[in-house]
């Protein structure tokens, strides 16, 4: 049995078990001007109803996590929203009251980079949160920026402009993620593009690859919005939602 806890002030939903205590956290969050729940179209209510009866899903309660973006100046800002939940998460503190252990990281567009930029802030990780990383999923991910944030002109400040080619943020950000990885490995990150996606693109995916980074895996006739919207619990982003949080 789940039950959904909603904080819509807060853009945070949590879907957790209530007939047992899982340890395990999954963690969504979403890109450039989405949103905690309607980025991921049905994929909450998949969770509520599909996921005790699916052994990859059953032992992890679910985060979808959300951000304004106007009020988001760079990379680090969105990793350090992720660290602050996971700190209350693995310390039992409210809403949570209870201690998680495992966390897996899916994201989704922008949101891909503030997860990469946490895994290389090392002084903004609690002690134990590298050790407890499961897994982490991208969906979208801008390997090298959007060209329509430059052809469309897309408003949303210095995050707005972290979204351009080659820009100083992005470019910044894949040296620090080199230089972190050679020191400190993550696990493999598996990155998910589409091949009608038009705000990314897929064309380079094999001469643009992070380190740490598996090869990108390319989802047939989905765009960049449509990649992370099932329609039933038998879809590819489940399945690769599934991988992510199968015990390795």
């Amino acid at each position: 049995m789940r039950t959904f806890l909603p904080r819509n002030d807060a853009a945070w939903a949590l879907l957790r078990r209530t007939d047992q205590a899982n340890t395990k956290l999954a963690l969504f969050i979403h890109g450039f001007k989405g949103n905690y729940l309607t980025t991921w179209g049905t994929l909450p209510d998949l969770f509520e109803k599909e996921a005790d009866k699916d052994e990859d899903f059953a032992d992890w309660d679910f985060l979808f996590l959300g951000y304004d973006t106007t009020t988001v100046q760079t990379y680090l800002d969105i990793s350090k929203l992720i660290v602050t939940e996971w700190n209350k998460a693995a310390t039992g503190q409210r809403p949570y009251n209870q201690r998680y252990e495992k966390l897996a990281l899916f994201g989704h567009s922008l949101g891909t980079l503030g997860i990469r930029q946490l895994l290389c802030a090392w002084s903004e990780q609690p002690k134990t949160m590298h050790g407890c990383i499961h897994s982490i999923t991208l969906f979208g991910s801008p390997l090298n920026g959007s060209p329509l944030a430059s052809w469309l002109g897309w408003s949303g400040g210095p995050i707005g402009d972290a979204l351009k080619p080659k820009n100083p943020q992005l470019r910044m950000l894949k040296s620090w993620s080199a230089s972190a990885y050679a020191r400190q490995q993550w696990p493999p990150i598996r990155v998910i593009l589409g091949l009608d996606d038009q705000v990314v693109g897929h064309e380079y995916d094999e001469l643009i690859q992070w380190d740490g980074d598996e090869k990108p895996s390319i989802l047939t006739n989905f765009d960049h919005s449509t990649m992370v919207k099932p329609k039933t619990w038998q879809s590819a982003v489940v399945d690769y939602v599934g991988q992510g949080l199968r015990a390795r």
